[in-house]
Order: structure tokens, then C-alpha cells, then sequence
């Protein structure tokens, strides 16, 4: 019983400690995302005529962030932390209720 608590302690230590890598602000590109924005970003940019790009504008992209998420973060190690509390404690009253049901055997022979 003690060894399943320490692994589920580990478990929600490791969980807590990986916050920080997980909240930061950029994402980074993997090599397939990174190839075609490379190559946009060597073509010539469309010629101005009369100050329009014929109807498309020139807009760069949002730049990929987790910022806006960091709140789903938090509620999602909340409720896992909830969640392995609940099972520590029916762990702990099922191990009271086996104790109280092993003392109470010899009674009833």
C-alpha cells in the first residue's frame, strides 16, 4: 500500500514539475511547419500597385503562442491532483476497513 502511494506522490511531483517547460510562451516549429515557412518567406513579396496587392492583403501570421491556455493548465493538474487525492483517501479507508474488519473475525468465531 505504501509503495502505491510513493509511485502515485512521484507520479504528481513529475506532473507539477514539467508546469514550467509546458507553459511556455512559444511553440516551437517542427521541420515539416518550418519548410514551407521558409520557403513563403524566400519568395518576392506581391507588387504594389497603387497601394492594393489586388485585393490580398499583407498580413503575416500570428506567431503561435500558449499563453491564452495557460488557464486549461491549470484546471487540467487541479483536477488530476483532485482526482489522485480521492484515490489516496478510498485507498486509505478501504485498508481502515479491512483492519476493522480483521479485528472484529475473531470476535465473531
Amino acid at each position: 500500500m505504501r509503495s502505491h502511494i510513493r509511485h502515485l506522490a512521484l507520479a504528481l511531483l513529475l506532473a507539477t514539475s514539467a508546469a514550467p517547460a509546458m507553459a511556455q510562451d512559444t511553440v516551437p516549429a517542427t521541420a515539416e511547419a518550418a519548410a514551407p515557412a521558409a520557403e513563403a518567406a524566400a519568395q518576392p513579396a506581391p507588387e504594389i500597385v497603387g497601394g492594393s496587392t489586388h485585393g490580398v492583403p499583407l498580413a503575416r501570421p500570428a506567431e503561435r503562442t500558449l499563453r491564452p491556455y495557460w488557464h486549461l493548465f491549470v484546471a487540467f493538474a487541479l483536477a488530476w491532483a483532485l482526482l489522485f487525492g480521492y484515490a489516496l483517501s478510498l485507498g486509505r479507508r478501504f485498508g481502515r476497513l479491512e483492519r476493522e474488519l480483521a479485528s472484529l473475525a475473531p470476535r465473531a468465531e
